[in-house]
């Protein structure tokens, strides 16, 4: 790149967009100088170069550009090119053999094994790195032992960038349509892309409580994945937050390495299969409070305790733990393909072996799909079974 750039990024750790923010930039191969702004004077410094007070902020040549929105609107119009000093070329104009949505564990594996085949394609994302880049530690992904989402994803990217895959960040697709053998993708920018084939690996989202403190402390005692994260809250007091299948193996599991569980579930009963019930009743380290929602989350830099409260009197109780594990279930991010696909109720593509959906020369790999297991490692293998399957289809 001819253009002498200079990009900065003020941010806090804790901040998901502004993990998001970092990763896209490493995924168009650029440096920055990342200034935290609980350090020293950053944060008054930020608000007056920027005259704003939410992070992240991106500035560049002492442009400033705004937070991660502002970014990927720039990328989506053109405009960020243009202050980078590179050409635009619209790549719905060409026609590709795969099109790849997301930009997850399982759409990037999938990228890097078509590519390696030689496949003309396209990865295609509203936004980088799924649930993933907002994980504080992994340790079960094998060879990056005590890594993050963040700088797993930047590995992902990086490995990617040797095989030059086109790539389009920052436009939603809001549907699959199937023309001359062709798969027309639709996005929000009002764009279409060609392809033979599809890969749908556009991951899932946590259902989340919805209360103030819950996003500040994602990370911080605050969990949405207990096979992940449990081991951190050994012997220490936990709760969980779900009655359903996830919610009483997350219980059962941080009670078998001795913590002590607060399980809340919002109904009379809970909901699982019933020998995971016997179960968690058979545990002396689970209490079950039924009919009992999580009022408040209590924290600033870490968890500090929850308040839960009894759906039939309204009595509030506060518990002192050190880990709340919300285990509420998934929704699939599938709506854009119900025209052509099977879901099931947790709106999931159902795929068989191959990774095959309903709709011919369509694949889907990840959490999107009805796999049992939602595991980084597993929708990375998932994305690279989905591509082998398609350079045989193209083949």
């Amino acid at each position: 790149m001819s253009k002498v750039l200079k990009i900065e990024v003020y941010s806090k750790d804790w901040c998901p967009y502004c993990k998001k923010a970092k990763a896209f930039l490493k995924s168009k191969n650029l440096d920055f100088q990342e200034i935290d702004i609980k350090k020293e004077n950053n944060y008054e410094v930020m608000k007056k170069r920027t005259n704003n007070k939410t992070v992240p902020q991106i500035i560049i040549n002492n442009q400033s550009l705004g937070g991660y929105d502002d970014l990927i609107e720039l990328e989506k119009t053109g405009e960020l090119n243009k202050i980078l000093g590179v050409k635009t070329k619209d790549l719905s104009q060409t026609e590709w053999e795969l099109i790849i949505l997301g930009a997850g564990p399982a759409a990037l594996n999938a990228a890097l094994y078509a590519a390696r085949k030689g496949i003309k394609l396209l990865v295609l994302t509203q936004d980088i790195g799924g649930q993933v880049i907002t994980t504080n530690e992994i340790d079960n992904y094998l060879g990056k032992a005590g890594t993050n989402g963040a700088d797993l994803i930047a590995d992902f990217w990086d490995h990617l960038a040797k095989y030059e895959v086109k790539t389009v960040i920052g436009e939603e697709v809001i549907a699959i349509k199937e023309k001359a053998n062709k798969k027309i993708i639709e996005t929000n920018n009002k764009k279409k892309y060609s392809s033979q084939a599809v890969i749908i690996a556009t991951g899932a989202k946590k259902r989340h409580l919805g209360l103030k403190q819950e996003y500040v402390l994602t990370g911080k005692g605050v969990h949405y994945c207990a096979s992940c994260d449990a081991f951190l809250y050994k012997e220490q007091p936990v709760a969980v937050v779900g009655g359903g299948n996830s919610g009483l193996e997350a219980a059962l599991d941080l009670a078998n390495i001795g913590s002590e569980v607060d399980l809340i579930e919002l109904e009379s009963k809970l909901m699982g299969d019933q020998y995971l019930q016997n179960k968690v009743k058979a545990n002396k380290n689970i209490r079950v409070h039924t009919e009992t929602t999580v009022d408040q989350i209590i924290g600033e830099e870490k968890l500090e305790s929850i308040i839960i409260k009894n759906a039939k009197d309204q009595s509030t109780k506060e518990l002192n733990v050190n880990a709340l594990f919300i285990e509420i279930g998934l929704i699939a991010n599938s709506s854009f393909a119900k025209n052509l696909v099977e879901t099931n109720k947790q709106q999931e593509i159902i795929i068989d072996q191959q990774n095959q959906t309903a709709a011919k020369g369509i694949w889907a790999a990840g959490d999107v799909t009805n796999i049992i297991d939602k595991q980084i490692i597993i929708s990375a293998a998932e994305g690279a079974k989905a591509a082998l399957r398609v350079n045989q289809y193209l083949a």
